[in-house]
């Protein structure tokens, strides 16, 4: 047997060791239950005697299924897998750190801490034995041809929040640090939409469907705004309809699929045009993409409802009827085609379609956002009057997303065409969130300088692209 067999039957030894010391000290905690609970209720009077027992079971029951699937994991390191490899050692630190913590915590008698001291020392061994040269060299680093760019995840994942909430106004200057708790959302989001579209090749119309779910999602799931009669004073806005907010509504399920995903998705893929469509991700990354869209939902929902609406709950109907949506859209999103339109039509100038881009963001936001202490929509009086307005938002999204599905298939639409037309939005929205959303000059200075600074990146941007052909379903 060679040397480096050696070492790796050693390190499967203290595996089989370390995970026979916590099937160990599972089995002895649920045979002696009633010692354990009487040492920890002893220990802390005030505690949930429900709440402790809970506890007991829950702990021990994911060792030993844990304990019976690294049977597998066992296998895999004696046939040289180096998937089994990598989670012997992600799974030692993490056990160490575990069972210290439980150890330093005292939350067991001193016999059963005797049990994880042992673990303890197990661990440590095993951290050692798993990462000694000659078992690293056992399970050489294949690298994986894949592509990946990090660099354009994270201009993704930074770019959507500023986007979304920074640079309509929504977190004041004062209180800029509150866009760290909407990246993971946001950024995760858009993220995780740009590589399920670009996985299953998808294109443009794939990512608006998928962000109307996202907006379904964080609006109606997360927030549950759309229904709340309170949040943000959107009930007022315009007359509710089943129940549902109808101008917020609208105005959300239009916004997040167009500023919170589509113009950072088509930005950062501009930015990066040489990785064209392939993924920015492989599948770790794009487990995690998901994984941490999940969390930034649950650290929304525990902060901003908590605060500004506390005590409102969707009725269950409405959480079915806005996830069966989200579900459903996300499926057309995912498994859908939609080619575009083609022809030879004229299209106005990179100019021209900045400006209009620009207004029909400004007049769709100042339609449906009551401005300058206004409680309903567009000024309107009380009543069924500000359905007006949402009518007339309807509409002009509807003439905008017609004339862009029309000049982004003819064949003078080129790449500045796109960037004249993401940037010209961007400035539109933020100079909407001037006249309706700053509330201090500070404020007003910042979005001053937001949109000033938008529009000189998009200037220079435009003086650097080519007026190549750029069809959105290729590049989106």
């Amino acid at each position: 047997m060679t040397e480096p067999q050696q070492a790796v039957r050693l390190v499967v030894r203290l595996l089989v060791a370390s995970l026979t010391a916590s099937v160990l000290f599972a089995v002895l905690t649920l045979v002696f239950r009633h010692d354990v609970l009487a040492y920890q209720q002893a220990r802390d009077p005030d505690a949930d005697p429900a709440a402790l027992a809970a506890t007991l079971w829950t702990r021990p029951i994911p060792i030993l299924v844990v304990a019976v699937l690294y049977v597998w994991v066992a296998r895999g390191l004696l046939a040289g897998a180096a998937r089994a490899y990598r989670r012997v050692r992600i799974v030692s630190v993490v056990g160490f750190v575990a069972v210290g913590w439980l150890l330093l915590s005292g939350a067991y008698p001193g016999w059963l801490r005797g049990v994880q001291v042992v673990q303890l020392g197990l661990l440590a061994a095993l951290i050692v034995a798993v990462n000694r040269r000659v078992v690293r060299a056992a399970f050489p680093v294949v690298p994986d041809p894949r592509p990946r760019n990090r660099k354009a995840a994270w201009a993704l994942i930074l770019l959507a929040p500023f986007v979304a909430e920074v640079s309509l106004g929504n977190i004041p200057l004062s209180q800029a640090w509150a866009v760290l708790v909407f990246v993971p959302i946001y950024g995760g989001g858009a993220l995780l939409i740009r590589e399920v579209v670009r996985r299953t090749g998808g294109g443009f119309v794939s990512v608006v469907i998928l962000g109307v779910a996202y907006g379904l999602v964080e609006e109606g799931l997360v927030l549950q705004s759309l229904t709340s009669p309170h949040l943000y004073g959107a009930a007022e806005w315009a007359p509710r309809l089943f129940g549902v907010n109808s101008a917020y509504t609208l105005l959300n399920l239009v916004y997040h699929p167009v500023f919170s995903i589509a113009i950072p998705i088509v930005l950062v893929e501009m930015l990066f045009a040489e990785h064209g469509t392939k993924p920015y991700l492989r599948r770790g990354g794009l487990i995690t993409a998901g994984v941490v869209f999940a969390l930034g939902a649950v650290l929304i929902r525990l902060t901003v409802p908590a605060s500004e609406d506390p005590g409102y709950t969707m009725p269950l109907a409405g959480v079915v009827i806005v996830a069966l949506l989200a579900v459903a859209l996300t499926v057309v999103g995912v498994r859908g085609r939609f080619p575009l339109a083609t022809g030879d039509g004229a299209v106005p100038g990179v100019g021209a379609v900045a400006g209009l881009a620009g207004l029909v963001a400004f007049g769709f936001l100042g339609m449906l956002w009551p401005l300058a202490g206004a409680k309903h929509s567009l000024f309107l009086p009380g009543g069924g009057w500000p359905l007006l307005a949402v009518a007339g938002a309807a509409a002009l999204v509807a003439a905008g997303s017609y004339v862009l599905r029309r000049w982004t298939g003819s064949a003078a639409w080129t790449r500045r065409h796109t960037l004249a037309a993401c940037f010209g939005a961007l400035v539109g929205h933020t100079l909407f969130a001037l006249a309706g959303n700053a509330d201090t000059i500070p404020d007003a200075v910042f979005l001053v300088a937001i949109a000033a600074g938008t529009g000189a990146v998009g200037a220079r941007a435009l003086g650097w692209s080519a007026p190549c052909r750029f069809r959105p379903r290729r590049f989106v």
